[in-house]
């Protein structure tokens, strides 16, 4: 279930997005007990955006993460850390001014559908 959305701005393209989505994958099912065949990443470059006061040299990443209802808020603390730090070590160098956040949600296990076909 792990649903993972990415979102940056330019400043960040020599990123190598599909590592760190993999890694961040890993991380679901080290820390939340999710399957690795169960998480998916969006990547998403965000050409217009305004942030802080405007100024085209502030920068952002930011991770919205999906899981199943159940987990304990110490395992979506701990999974909010982790990929935190994560995307702090993983993202392209940048002097800027930069923000770069994560937020851990949870979505009812009763809301949820999933079909995996296979070919």
């Amino acid at each position: 279930m792990p649903q993972i959305t990415l979102e940056h701005s330019p400043h960040f393209d020599g990123t190598d997005w599909r590592a760190l989505a993999l890694q961040i994958h890993q991380l679901c099912v080290d820390v939340v007990g999710a399957t690795t065949q169960a998480c998916k990443t969006r990547i998403v470059r965000c050409d217009r955006l305004i942030i802080a006061d405007g100024d085209p040299d502030q920068a952002m990443v930011h991770c919205d993460l999906r899981i199943l209802s159940g987990r304990t808020q110490e395992q979506r603390t701990a999974l909010g850390e982790a990929v935190l730090a994560a995307l702090l070590a993983g993202v392209a160098p940048y002097d800027g001014p930069r923000q770069i956040s994560v937020e851990v949600g949870q979505v009812e296990r009763d809301d949820y559908r999933k079909a995996t076909l296979e070919s």
